[in-house]
């Protein structure tokens, strides 16, 4: 718990260089919701498409924007870049983040952000209007994930629209449901347990129905997509913590599961939590990788392949994965381009900043770079 409270404080406090690019483009209409939608139809029509090759430009680094932030919950961009949600206000208690407490929240707020990768533009941020909402860890291009504590009368789970605003229940029932991740198929999964039973058990929901998950033993927690058909989660028994991979396309997904030991005793849902929120990822990835408390650093598991379990950079806090394989790795004092097997890599920044991967091909990545009460968020391509 002491070394994920060092990350945690690593991230708050560091002390970043300052972004390189050109004065930013302001633009500021009203916030209201046509004006947010216009703002969005201009900007996505001078975009080139996602899958778009550019050839004209030699630049790998460049200025986006910057977000505003608590200092402490990292916002959530959409896979093309083009979308980010900040959780402002004071951060929920860690128990009622982690699930150990359902009391209600009333300090955070939610801003939507346009980023326009092409120009640098600003636009005006967009307030959701309900208040209380703690940001999930995933969205797709439509809308993000987010959870509504109710004290006493459940917890539930909805998706925000980028655009409106407009808030949409997908559980909103009498159990406590938390942790809710997305694919690119918008699977929706996530954890649940009843008020008189404090054990997490799965839940996926798909275009075809709901189905729970659960061995009726472990505690499980924090799920995340890998592409479509993959389900990975921590799950926590008598404080042993592994993390699972589950074949979807199973009948009975428990007979495929895949299991990576991670400590054996000591383990919380707190711990957890930490874990598993300290990297942000891609659900629509084949790969992602995970921050070891014990090992001190980021660790990406390959099952089946030829490196099954591969450590990445000593103190290495973030990671994200690139197209050719290599990772991008970020530690306290830099940003590494690491080949898997290797101890070293090639330098891409030499102070911190949290890596992001998109599904563009002219801004693949994303850099949120702190900067005291705000994010810079700095674009590269790495294709």
């Amino acid at each position: 718990m002491h070394c994920i409270k060092q990350l945690t404080l690593l991230l708050l406090t560091a002390n970043v260089l300052q972004g390189c690019g050109g004065p930013e483009k302001t633009v500021k209409p009203p916030a209201s919701t046509e004006t947010k939608l216009a703002a969005m139809q201009t900007l996505q029509s001078a975009l080139r498409p996602a899958d778009a090759i550019s050839s004209s430009s030699t630049e790998i680094d460049w200025a986006v924007g910057s977000l505003p932030w608590n200092r402490y919950s990292l916002p959530v961009i959409s896979p093309n870049g083009l979308h980010a949600a900040v959780q402002l206000g004071s951060a929920p208690d860690v128990q009622v983040a982690a699930g150990n407490s359902n009391e209600l929240t009333v300090s955070t707020s939610l801003e939507l952000h346009v980023l326009d990768p092409m120009e640098g533009r600003r636009f005006s941020p967009f307030h959701v209007s309900r208040e209380g909402l703690i940001l999930g860890r995933t969205a797709n291009d439509r809308f993000f994930l987010v959870e509504s504590p109710n004290g006493d009368n459940s917890r539930w789970i909805g998706k925000i629209d980028w655009s409106t605003g407009n808030i949409r229940w997908i559980a909103s029932d009498e159990y406590i449901n938390a942790f809710p991740t997305i694919n690119a198929l918008d699977d929706i999964a996530w954890s649940r347990k009843s008020q008189d039973n404090d054990r997490f058990h799965l839940v996926v929901k798909t275009a075809r129905g709901q189905r729970a998950i659960d061995d009726g033993k472990s505690d499980w927690l924090m799920p995340s997509f890998l592409g479509v058909d993959r389900l990975r989660a921590y799950r926590l028994r008598d404080g042993q913590l592994s993390l699972v991979e589950l074949d979807l396309q199973a009948r009975d997904p428990l007979l495929t599961a895949i299991s990576l030991p991670i400590t054996e005793t000591g383990a919380t849902r707190a711990i957890v939590w930490q874990i598993a929120t300290t990297n942000p990822t891609g659900s629509w990835s084949e790969s992602q990788a995970f921050y070891h408390p014990s090992k001190h650093r980021m660790i990406v598991w390959q099952p089946g392949e030829v490196i099954e379990t591969a450590t990445l950079l000593p103190n290495s806090v973030a990671a994200t994965p690139v197209s050719d394989g290599s990772w991008l790795v970020a530690t306290d004092k830099r940003i590494v381009r690491q080949q898997l097997g290797s101890d070293s890599g090639i330098h891409i920044r030499n102070r911190l900043a949290i890596p992001i991967v998109t599904t563009s091909q002219q801004w693949t990545h994303y850099m949120l770079i702190p900067q005291g009460a705000r994010l810079e968020v700095r674009a590269i391509n790495l294709d």
